[in-house]
């Protein structure tokens, strides 16, 4: 059976969807966890949201922790009490640093700000994730901590020197330019004009950057 999840899986990240997805289904009715969750995410792929959820809600039971973080995912808008517990399961693992990001998220929309910030400390120890650091820093603001807010902004700046790849406009790069404008709103509003208006120019030339592309 791993020589036809292994074969399915090629076809799979190659964007072959249509002809992995017999392969996979045969490896996940045959209890490959893995297969299940390629299957759930192929489903979605090819447009069918509802047998997705159904073989990622097969892949986390059976206790793949990618397939628990997309199906909270799925599950946020229709049930909210079980997305957070699928989504709790796989950040409690340890192995999985965006679903402790999402988690963050889903308590902090949830007015749990307390945990919401126990969730992002975990996942910026082990995640090279922007947006993680810009939403804690956006939490420790909201709660009157501009120092360490600012120092969490300027982390993010110092990683996106150090790992941002120039020519990947993807959701990192996205991300660092919030930073900056974010930061530059901290400044602002503690009487530093000139580094905050910096930080703006910077912000505007990547969104340019971007859109000419």
């Amino acid at each position: 059976m791993q020589d036809i999840y292994e074969e399915a899986e090629a076809l799979y990240f190659g964007e072959e969807y249509a002809e992995a997805e017999p392969l996979l289904r045969r490896a996940a009715e045959a209890d490959h966890a893995h297969a299940a969750y390629l299957l759930g995410r192929c489903c979605e792929e090819l447009g069918r949201p509802q047998e997705a959820a159904r073989w990622l809600r097969v892949a986390a039971e059976r206790g793949n922790t990618l397939a628990m973080n997309d199906l909270a995912l799925c599950l946020e808008d229709t049930d909210r009490a079980e997305a957070v517990a699928w989504m709790r399961r796989a950040a409690e693992t340890g192995s999985q640093s965006t679903a402790a990001y999402n988690l963050g998220i889903f308590l902090e929309e949830d007015g749990e700000l307390q945990e919401a910030e126990h969730w992002y400390r975990q996942a910026t120890e082990s995640l090279y994730h922007p947006a993680t650091r810009n939403r804690l820093a956006l939490l420790l603001e909201r709660t009157g901590r501009d120092g360490e807010a600012e120092g969490w902004y300027r982390t993010a700046l110092e990683e996106m020197v150090a790992y941002e790849d120039p020519g990947d406009r993807d959701e990192d790069y996205e991300a660092n330019s919030q930073v900056m404008l974010n930061l530059a709103d901290l400044l602002e509003r503690t009487a530093r004009p000139d580094e905050a208006r910096d930080l703006r120019r910077r912000a505007a030339e990547r969104v340019m950057v971007a859109e000419g592309e």
